[in-house]
């Protein structure tokens, strides 16, 4: 499913689920031009992205490109590890990484939303909601029941975002270290 739409003051953003290996170099790069030690979630730190709550990992390059290499070689339509690529004019505007539970032991079927990230250039001209938008309609074609996510205890643009956009809290998740080190 491909959406376009016309921003007032910018090209068409198409809307797409990506399995070309060829982007793998631009979808990493794109996420790695956005972080900060406050996007670090317990999922960053469980699928070997940081080493510790706002420390990522040295090789997170290499981590990052392997995992979106993995992820774009699934076809889309059968996959549980989906990259959507929003574009304007060709460039590369926004991406976000979803993940399909495929156990289905829960009582609804669910993904996960595991990033989502519009390119500075283009926030504030409601890519990032035209992303949310489309991914969950696609999830809901899917059968998909429900969608979680979850975002670094810092990052308050992204829980105001998720919240404006019908998402709510769930949970809190803590962490306690068991080797000695500071949390």
């Amino acid at each position: 499913m491909t959406i376009s739409r016309i921003p007032t003051d910018l090209a068409p953003f198409e809307l797409s689920w990506c399995n070309d290996p060829a982007q793998a170099d631009a979808i990493a790069a794109l996420f790695l031009r956005h972080l900060s030690p406050h996007y670090i979630s317990h999922s960053e730190l469980q699928e070997q992205r940081a080493v510790a709550i706002g420390e990522w990992r040295t090789d997170l390059p290499d981590v990052l490109l392997a995992q979106v290499r993995h992820a774009l070689a699934q076809p889309p339509a059968t996959s549980n590890a989906l990259v959507m690529a929003a574009r304007s004019g060709g460039t590369l505007a926004g991406i976000a990484l979803v993940s399909i539970d495929q156990a289905r032991r829960a009582s609804r079927s669910f993904a996960t939303l595991d990033d989502l990230i519009v390119d500075a250039q283009f926030q504030g001209t409601g890519l990032g909601t035209q992303m949310f938008d489309w991914l969950c309609a696609d999830l809901r074609q899917r059968g998909i029941a429900r969608l979680f996510l979850e975002s670094g205890i810092g990052n308050e643009d992204a829980h105001r975002f998720f919240k404006a956009h019908g998402c709510t809290p769930v949970s809190v998740t803590m962490l306690k270290e068991l080797d000695g080190r500071e949390a």
